[in-house]
């Protein structure tokens, strides 16, 4: 079932984006220039949210504990299986569906931020140099854009916020502390973090739909 269920949360999702090509294409446009303008913004982003904002050890720790909880292993990964055990305690296709959407999400957002941040290649704020976009690199320090850390968050709380608003807010709201770490950790741009919430949303809309139209019962024989 589960094999079933992540074949047809895949196949939906991309002839979801395939037969909404011309929005979705607009949608991108419309996206990297919200990117851009909001990049203008990163150095006063940095003023409010990043570690000079709050020299604060207490603070720091938190976002540490964001980060480093935020990650696949640390949220996603066990998101997965604690939705997996309530679906089955519970009985719930819903749930169970749930599960699946919110893994599908954020391993799609994730692995399109990773693409991204190699072939883009923007130093991270913390290596002091000049900011731009240099291509293809390796170096995790020249990786900002965008925050895989987001991606993969947001990619597995968006599906469930918008299917499931209960259970999807309050990831969501720890999936925003994630993104907020990042910047005040230095790690990454306001621009970075809001291009990793974009692709988050837009894996995330389809799987939702995915999530609550198959029948919660199964079809008589």
């Amino acid at each position: 079932m589960l094999r079933r269920d992540a074949l047809a949360a895949l196949r939906y999702t991309l002839r979801w984006l395939v037969q909404r090509r011309v929005g979705v294409g607009v949608a991108f446009v419309l996206a990297l220039a919200g990117v851009f303008v909001a990049s203008r913004f990163d150095d006063a982003a940095a003023t409010v949210l990043g570690p000079q904002a709050v020299a604060n050890a207490e603070v720091k720790d938190l976002a540490k504990m964001f980060s480093y909880y935020g990650d696949f292993l640390g949220f996603n990964l066990i998101l997965f299986v604690a939705l997996q055990i309530a679906g089955w305690g519970f009985r719930s296709r819903l749930l169970m569906r749930l599960a699946v959407a919110s893994i599908i999400g954020c391993t799609l957002a994730g692995a399109a931020a990773n693409v991204l941040r190699f072939a883009t290649g923007r130093p991270r704020p913390s290596t002091q140099k000049e900011d731009g976009f240099y291509g293809p690199h390796f170096s995790s320090s020249m990786q900002a854009f965008p925050s895989a850390h987001t991606a993969t968050a947001l990619g597995g709380a968006l599906p469930l916020l918008w299917a499931h608003p209960m259970v999807g807010a309050p990831l969501s709201l720890f999936a925003g502390g994630v993104a907020w770490s990042r910047i005040h950790l230095n790690r990454h741009h306001l621009s970075d973090v809001l291009a990793s919430a974009l692709i988050a949303l837009g894996f995330s809309l389809p799987l939702s739909r995915w999530a609550l139209r198959i029948p919660l019962t199964p079809r008589p024989r």
